[in-house]
């Protein structure tokens, strides 16, 4: 996942706005977003390596998404970074405190960057960055430390921004997605454009995760192959359920 802008509390009716890109080899086999037949109160696209996966919701309405960072050291005996997803997914703990979880024990992963949300509040933890509480509003992150401003993490934080105040339907949220911006000076294509058109290693697929007030959870995924063509597309419309 390489591009993650998240709409938080922004506005009273839609508090969760999720508008996510995963980039990853084409090569790499992956289901498209479906309920685990091993744990069926998650919804989430699946790593068919690992197992794992880089965004997803649960039948109460908590989200999970994780991203790597750029010019790490390979996944030498490290854990999947998107058990990371899963397993809080899986589990019941609350966001802050899975976060602190996470914390103490980040060296076990590949470096990552890990958002989640319990529905009461929305949490960041990375590899060197201590868990924090993100405050409402509009945040944005992708293959680079909290604070690093690359254009297109700049440019997701303010296009969702004026498409949440101006309550624009999805598509619009998919047309940033898909937007496929030239390298400019100082910044490669990976840097600027949120689509990643490359036959190796490019935008394998386009989320979109909305929850309102009253608890409905739309959750979209746009599948895309090496040209940037969309090759398919799942709905998942359901009412999250309090856990027993």
């Amino acid at each position: 996942m390489c591009l993650i802008a998240v709409a938080w509390r922004a506005t009273a009716r839609r508090p969760l706005i999720v508008a996510a890109n995963r980039d990853e080899s084409h090569q790499r086999p992956t289901q498209p977003a479906h309920w685990w037949p091993d744990a069926p109160q998650v919804l989430a696209g699946r790593d068919v390596l690992a197992g794992g996966t880089w965004l997803g919701v649960d039948a109460a309405g908590r989200f999970a998404a994780v991203t790597n960072l750029r010019g790490a050291r390979p996944l030498v005996g490290k854990r999947s970074r998107g058990t990371l997803v899963a397993d809080f997914l899986r589990g019941d703990a609350d966001a802050e405190r899975y976060a602190a979880t996470v914390a103490s024990d980040a060296d076990s992963y590949g470096a990552f960057n890990l958002l989640l949300c319990d529905r009461e509040t929305l949490w960041f933890v990375g590899t060197g960055s201590a868990p924090r509480a993100l405050p409402a509003g509009v945040h944005a992150l992708s293959n680079v430390e909290p604070g690093v401003d690359w254009p297109k993490v700049r440019t997701a934080r303010e296009r969702l921004a004026s498409i949440v105040e101006s309550a624009q339907p999805e598509d619009a949220i998919f047309e940033f997605l898909a937007e496929r911006s030239p390298p400019v000076d100082g910044y490669d294509d990976r840097q600027i454009s949120p689509f990643q058109l490359d036959p190796s290693w490019g935008t394998r697929s386009s989320t979109l995760v909305i929850a309102d007030s009253v608890g409905h959870i739309r959750f979209v995924e746009r599948s895309f192959d090496a040209a940037g063509t969309r090759i398919g597309e799942v709905r998942h419309e359901f009412t999250a359920s309090p856990r027993a």
